[in-house]
């Protein structure tokens, strides 16, 4: 499952049920706000920003995600109590249980009235980012002559183990150069391969 997926599940797992719109929940682009029982609310992504890094195979990425409360166009009330479940429910649960290696942060607040619905909407969208990391060594394939490894040169395998919440590229990279200085993985391993001394 991509992890975008992944994020739009987990917000509405965490939401369904659990404010005043009942199971009227849904994420995805492309349905009608009329389509469900009001009050609803609706998880869209608007976007992402993915950052990579040169030193090692990393990527950090932002996304660009919004909640949007839809009660009757007098329900503004309404709106404002469902606004402050969904904060209280978000602000427990800020890394969606470990999916965002940091806490997602509410930035602006949209309010507006879809006068095209029948009747009219109250919509009040609150948008968020969230960050995770992801470092697709699985996926990697090296081609290239100049970094393909001689695997029969290799003495000793050393491994850091990273557990959420994931430390930063920035400090993977230092622990690469053996620098443990500012932070530790969570656990550390080492073979030694036949005929080669620790």
């Amino acid at each position: 499952m991509h992890t975008l997926s992944a994020i739009r599940q987990a917000l509405a797992s965490l939401l369904v049920n659990q404010t005043g719109a009942g199971a009227s929940v849904w994420s995805g682009q492309a349905k009608r706000f009329g389509d469900a029982p009001l009050p609803a609310l609706h998880i869209r992504l608007s976007g992402r920003d993915t950052q990579a890094a040169s030193d090692i195979p990393a990527q950090s990425h932002q996304v660009n995600l919004a909640i949007a409360i839809v009660c009757q166009a007098d329900g503004d009330d309404q709106a404002e109590a469902l606004l402050e479940q969904v904060e209280t429910i978000l602000t427990r649960n800020p890394t969606l249980n470990g999916l965002l290696n940091q806490p997602l942060q509410a930035t602006q607040l949209l309010v507006s009235v879809d006068t095209v619905a029948t009747p009219d909407l109250l919509i009040y969208t609150q948008a968020y980012t969230g960050r995770w990391q992801e470092e697709p060594f699985a996926a990697l394939t090296v081609t290239e002559a100049a970094t393909t490894p001689a695997f029969g040169q290799f003495k000793q395998l050393h491994v850091d183990l990273d557990a959420p919440p994931f430390d930063s590229a920035a400090e993977h990279a230092r622990w690469l150069a053996g620098d443990y200085s500012r932070s530790r993985p969570e656990a550390q391993s080492d073979h030694f391969y036949p005929g080669a001394s620790s």
